[in-house]
């Protein structure tokens, strides 16, 4: 069975991603709280024993080093994959945002999926097939207030996508960006508190609703999967149209 890395499988697309998957992939969830952690794991141990998840912060580099890459070098022969979701967000004004802050987005958002890359590509070229999806952002196409640190990163990360593509794709390794729009995740409640700011989200979707977070399963399925090998630097927008 193939195995593939999904960060950020605490919550939100992450832990719909690594349910939906369960079923076709040995997967190694990484989240760094770890009630979560533990939660998972319950609700994945009746049905598989496979997989594995690890409670550690993407962004600790030792962490990686330590935790990560032994169980990638146990499985070195089936490591096949890698799904960039952990994500975070700083909703400051542009002028308000200090140096700190921008550079914590970018080291979730960006720094730590293009070091998880690093890792994990020599192994795809020794298995000659590879497969990397990054969760971006419509707002790494688009703009809203409050998030310019936020839609940098994410703008990064598809930066990163299509270099990637560009250097590797010859090593029968794809990378694509998925870009979600508004989406019923954790985020959610908090939203529909700001009836004013849901329903402009809602207006600016010609779908008119907010989407699933398990509507990017199928999506990620199709580019983890041999129907997907020709899909290579992409930034798919599922975003119910709000990229139209």
């Amino acid at each position: 069975m193939k195995t593939v890395v999904i960060t950020g499988v605490g919550k939100g697309f992450g832990r719909e991603l690594f349910l939906g998957l369960s079923r076709n992939y040995k997967l190694i969830g990484i989240t760094r709280n770890e009630d979560d952690c533990e939660s998972l794991r319950k609700e994945i141990e009746p049905e598989s024993t496979h997989h594995e998840i690890m409670c550690l912060d993407i962004t600790d580099l030792g962490a990686i080093e330590s935790k990560l890459l032994p169980v990638l070098e146990e499985n070195k022969g089936s490591v096949y994959g890698l799904i960039n979701n952990a994500g975070v967000r700083c909703r400051k004004g542009m002028l308000s945002l200090s140096l700190d802050e921008i550079k914590n987005v970018c080291e979730v958002n960006l720094f730590a999926p293009i070091n998880l890359a690093k890792h994990m590509l020599p192994y795809f070229v020794s298995n000659n097939s590879g497969r990397i999806v990054n969760i971006s952002s419509i707002l790494s196409q688009s703009s809203l207030p409050e998030l310019s640190a936020y839609a940098v990163s994410k703008a990064g990360l598809d930066g990163f996508t299509r270099s990637v593509t560009a250097e590797f794709a010859s090593a029968g390794i794809t990378c694509n960006s998925i870009l979600p729009g508004f989406c019923k995740t954790s985020y959610y409640p908090n939203f529909l508190k700001n009836s004013e700011l849901y329903e402009m989200t809602l207006d600016k979707t010609p779908a008119g609703r907010w989407g699933e977070a398990s509507e990017l399963i199928g999506v990620c399925e199709l580019l983890l999967g041999q129907n997907g090998a020709y899909i290579n630097g992409a930034s798919i927008p599922v975003d119910g149209g709000w990229l139209s």
